[in-house]
């Protein structure tokens, strides 16, 4: 119950300090008390249903969800888009850690640090924006562990929590140095590239929003491998002069892999495509807990580090000596959440599926002669055949959540409503025959700006939802050529629709300066700006000479956009409530990517979306002929995802990456980078186990083949095939075989 407790304080204050964050990132004054409402921290019934349905296979580690592999369940939240899910996980993820630091050290491993929790996502733009809602959650749950410390409790655990981004390294550092040497040129206009790899991937502080100067708030640290990133507000918590003595000071997020290897954080935020480097990446093995020795300097240490744990003294940076030190092992990860699992298909998720093997294999751990594995829970909105695809990628069982009642209109908690009492998003379908698509998008887009801006004119801030349009774009070619459009022929018609207001008074002229792309083009360190560009509203003022609400803006202050043209990177996790007007460039190819996409206007006030559509596209005329009975059941026309992880092209490209993946981690032997020529020195049980974890996996998933092929006799003589590859090049004489 006391894991329950402390995890519920941490999501309200988590709530709390997001919102109030975000209003202070909006400009707005109004002190921490005036947002601490009940309304503002409190669970909605379906979010604190799904904490309770966890809690057994959390607290429990021999729950059968956690030691079965044929009858366990993965969670799959099945809400729709603006619904909560994201603070139903993270309720989930918030207990987790608590109960694992207050169980103590089950069968031996030690819980009081280490990877408690892994969230995996498939976008960067994703990753970026969960990471800034997740990083709140673990600030809230540090000042809770530090008030438990000041009272002489240290039950919650004397290290610190804390929060990692592992991504890709063109948008976070690989190494400490290269993460000095971002900060520096940074601090060098001349020098800084806004391509590079970066650590400042917090725009503003989670705890107060206050925003983070890269220059004067991220401070490195060489002598102890650790970039700290400081709140620039005096009064936070997590400011230079109030958390300089911690363990972690400031915000507790770790942006830079070398760092997060060596001191693994409470909860990690992922690229599903990042677990690929686990085969050329040694010292991810500490990720999973399996490590030896420790460096009191600068943490976990694996086979081929560069620190001994070794130091001579310091004086310079005042560290005293230090020496190696032997550990007990550490709890690997008990959590995995995979958001947006509708993305996990087609070869991305056929490779996730493989490279799962290993996943499970690294997260297994023994207690009571028990093999446990970690807990599953999946997220979506548009999700077809789900056992299937969850059975493919995790091998267990679907559990869908809230669960399917006997009225499609009211399953207990959610009710569908009418537009009446709740407003909702309203389709309209333009089709124009023998107009040109630019043609028909330089009107759509000049009729919406400039019809908001007459809203705007008469009503002020209340009109605000409607004055930041959104395109969404099925290509990088047509949303250039729409930019172009945008830039002159749309911002000149705005302009000019004064002339012609007597036939049309619904419109009225419109300025339109701030024109943004949110697409693969847009560089790592623009991308957080354009979102809390996003979040910026129009401000009203009234004119009296005008007699219309009127914006201005300051010369430094950071302006609202007006037009914002994106592709898919848009369609899942831009949680910006504020937007309520999208036009769709003709019909997206799959309709859960249509679904997710119109999902991100009309959140909290009503939305309109423009479908245009082109005459000239067969598919385009025929959603256009059942465009209206299309939308009212399009939730069934998502299309089924293919997952196929042990199918013979599969194993052909991936099976030798799950297989070193999980002899490299589990194995000092094979670990280091020249471990590769020790395969003659093992008496074979680690490459019989690995044989057996991989082809016992591929006969649970997929059985017999249509063709009549056993899939663990496949997938066992692929094995030894390359097995035995991989001996003949070791016993060549004369040189050292490495992995790369």
């Amino acid at each position: 119950m006391r894991a329950f407790r402390l995890a519920n304080r941490a999501m309200a204050r988590q709530r709390i300090h997001s919102i109030y964050a975000l209003a202070r990132r909006r400009g707005e004054k109004r002190p921490l008390k005036d947002y601490d409402e009940r309304k503002n921290r409190s669970w909605r019934p379906f979010q604190l249903a799904f904490v309770l349905l966890s809690i057994p296979s959390l607290s429990d580690p021999l729950h059968k969800d956690r030691t079965r592999p044929i009858e366990a369940y993965a969670d799959l939240i099945w809400f729709p888009t603006g619904g909560g899910k994201t603070e139903a996980y993270l309720g989930v993820a918030a207990f987790t850690m608590f109960i694992r630091r207050l169980q103590g050290n089950l069968g031996g491993y030690d819980s009081s640090r280490g990877l408690a929790v892994i969230m995996r996502y498939t976008l960067r733009l994703l990753t970026l924006q969960q990471f800034q809602r997740a990083t709140a959650l673990i600030c809230a749950m540090e000042v809770l562990r530090r008030e438990a410390l000041d009272r002489g409790d240290e039950s919650p655990g004397t290290s610190p929590f804390t929060i990692g981004l592992w991504v890709g390294n063109r948008v976070t550092p690989g190494t400490t140095e290269d993460s000095h040497r971002a900060i520096k040129d940074f601090r060098d206009p001349s020098k800084w590239n806004a391509g590079s790899s970066s650590p400042a991937q917090l725009t503003s502080c989670p705890w107060c929003g206050t925003e983070v100067d890269p220059g004067k708030d991220i401070e490195v640290d060489k002598a102890l491998l650790r970039t700290s990133i400081f709140c620039g507000n005096r009064r936070c918590e997590f400011s230079r002069g109030r958390s300089s003595d911690q363990a972690h000071p400031g915000i507790p997020a770790v942006v830079v892999d070398e760092e997060i290897y060596h001191r693994p954080p409470s909860m990690m935020i992922a690229t599903v495509d990042k677990f690929a480097m686990m085969a050329w990446r040694c010292e991810t093995r500490t990720l999973f807990g399996i490590a030896t020795s420790e460096c009191p300097r600068h943490g976990l240490l694996w086979p081929e580090a560069s620190c001994t744990g070794n130091h001579r003294a310091d004086k310079k940076h005042g560290l005293p000596k230090t020496k190696v030190e032997k550990i007990s092992p550490i709890r690997p990860p008990d959590l995995i959440i995979q958001d947006e699992f509708h993305l996990i298909s087609g070869p991305l998720g056929t490779m996730v599926g493989l490279y799962e093997t290993a996943v499970d294999e690294l997260c297994t751990w023994k207690l009571d002669d028990q093999e446990i594995t970690p807990k599953t829970v999946a997220s979506t909105a548009t999700v077809r055949k789900a056992g299937a695809q969850v059975h493919n990628v995790f091998m267990r069982r679907v559990s869908i959540f809230p669960p399917h009642g006997l009225d499609i209109e009211d399953n207990f908690f959610s009710v569908q409503r009418s537009i009446a009492d709740r407003p909702g998003r309203r389709y309209l379908g333009v089709c124009s025959p023998g107009s040109s698509r630019p043609a028909m998008l330089i009107r759509v887009y000049t009729a919406f700006l400039t019809a908001a801006q007459a809203l705007f004119d008469r009503f002020g801030q209340a009109a605000d939802p409607y004055l930041t349009m959104v395109g969404y774009f099925n290509s990088l070619r047509e949303l250039g050529g729409m930019k172009r459009l945008a830039e002159d022929d749309v911002q000149t018609r705005s302009y000019r629709v004064q002339m012609s207001l007597v036939d049309r008074p619904g419109l009225a002229q419109r300025s339109v300066y701030n024109i943004k792309e949110l697409t693969s083009r847009v560089s790592s360190q623009d991308i957080p700006k354009y979102l809390d560009q996003l979040e910026v509203k129009f401000n009203a003022s009234y004119d009296s000479e005008k007699e219309a609400y009127v914006t201005r803006w300051d010369e430094n202050e950071m302006r609202a956009i007006d037009v914002l043209l994106a592709t898919n990177m848009l369609s899942v996790g831009v949680d910006v409530n504020r937007l309520g007007l999208m036009a769709v460039n003709g019909q997206p190819k799959g309709t859960a990517e249509y679904i997710q996409a119109t999902s991100r206007v009309g959140r909290q006030f009503p939305g309109l979306v423009c479908s245009v559509l082109t005459w000239a596209r067969p598919r385009d005329l025929s959603h256009y002929e059942t465009f209206e009975h299309y939308h009212a059941t399009f939730y069934k026309h998502v299309e089924a995802q293919s997952v196929t992880p042990f199918s013979p092209r599969a194993m052909d490209r991936g099976l030798t990456g799950t297989m070193l993946s999980i002899l490299r981690l589990e194995n000092d032997l094979f670990n280091p980078n020249k471990g590769a020529s020790e395969l003659d020195e093992t008496d074979g049980e680690e490459i019989e186990k690995v044989i057996d974890v991989v082809s016992d996996r591929a006969w649970r998933i997929k059985g017999t083949d249509t063709k009549g092929t056993d899939t663990k006799d496949l997938a066992i003589q692929e094995l030894k095939e390359r097995i035995d590859e991989w001996a003949k090049e070791a016993s060549v004489g004369g040189r050292i075989l490495a992995y790369e």
